[in-house]
């Protein structure tokens, strides 16, 4: 017996979203002011990939990301993309603990 598979269709609340908007915008540009950042980051995606935490496209784009780097504007307009592969990664974002707490604090002000 063959079973069908439904690709799940995930739906984000707009509210959320422009607050990852802003996180990943602001951790853009620190990433952008100093790549010495990345390296970290870097290993955590080998890890989380190693350890099976995530799945091969989503290896894939992030490792795509960081490498742009050296092509600041292409790095942020990617990182920023309205696409639903992008909504999904920015929710389970590989990207966590870059900012401190209150340059995140300062990146949601606006949304206040």
């Amino acid at each position: 017996m063959h079973s069908s598979r439904r690709r799940r269709v995930t739906t984000f609340k707009p509210g959320h979203e422009q607050q990852l908007l802003a996180l990943h915008s602001a951790i853009a540009d620190k990433l952008i002011a100093d790549p010495s950042l990345v390296p970290p980051l870097v290993e955590k995606l080998e890890q989380r990939y190693q350890a099976g935490l995530i799945k091969h496209y989503a290896y894939i784009r992030w490792s795509s990301l960081l490498d742009a780097l050296d092509d600041p504007a292409y790095f942020k307009t990617a990182l920023l993309e309205n696409s639903e592969t992008m909504r999904r990664l920015r929710h389970k974002s590989l990207l966590t603990g870059i900012l401190t707490e209150q340059e995140r604090a300062a990146a949601l002000q606006p949304l206040l």
